[in-house]
């Protein structure tokens, strides 16, 4: 074996340390995140109380995908929808048009321009109603989260199966 030879080996098991380091650190946030959002959902159903529970409260509306995760070479990301990303848009927009017109007119929102707004539950799976309390809403929040750390550890996982084959090949 040559001298380079050798010091490439060695960069690629020191990257692939690092990146064994970011995915045992990936995995303990993810493991945290998912403990959180248990115990939110814990006190959410204390909250509401057993009776809220029966078969017949169950939603039975049909689950629709709320997440798209896009491969490219082994890198995995989340797809934004257009709906979503317009929505964030107009959203800017409109705050910064209220705004303004508040401190110009001082007129408030007019209700039919929310009404004919998107509802922002269609096609949630929402087990404790749409006025969720506050711990089922942070327990969303949490599992959207977990979703970009699962996307994240599966990246890092991917790398490192590449770097494993580029040490194996050599």
């Amino acid at each position: 074996m040559t001298v380079q030879s050798i010091k490439r080996k060695n960069e690629l098991y020191l990257e692939k340390m690092e990146l064994t380091d970011k995915f045992v650190t990936l995995h303990e946030k993810l493991q945290n995140e998912l403990s959180l959002a248990s115990l939110c959902i814990s006190k959410a159903k204390t909250t509401h109380g057993i009776s809220l529970f029966s078969v017949n409260s169950f939603d039975s509306h049909d689950l629709e995908p709320s997440v798209r995760i896009d491969v490219d070479d082994g890198k995995f990301t989340i797809v934004k929808e257009p709906e979503e990303e317009e929505t964030k848009t107009e959203k800017e927009n409109t705050d910064e048009g209220e705004d303004n017109q508040k401190k110009d007119s001082g007129k408030s929102e007019d209700v039919e321009d929310s009404e004919a707004k998107k509802s922002p539950f269609a096609g949630q799976f929402r087990p404790f109603g749409v006025l969720e309390s506050t711990a089922a809403k942070d327990a969303r929040k949490i599992y959207k989260n977990a979703i970009q750390t699962i996307v994240d550890l599966v990246s890092t996982q991917q790398s490192i199966i590449s770097k494993t084959q580029e040490l194996t090949d050599n």
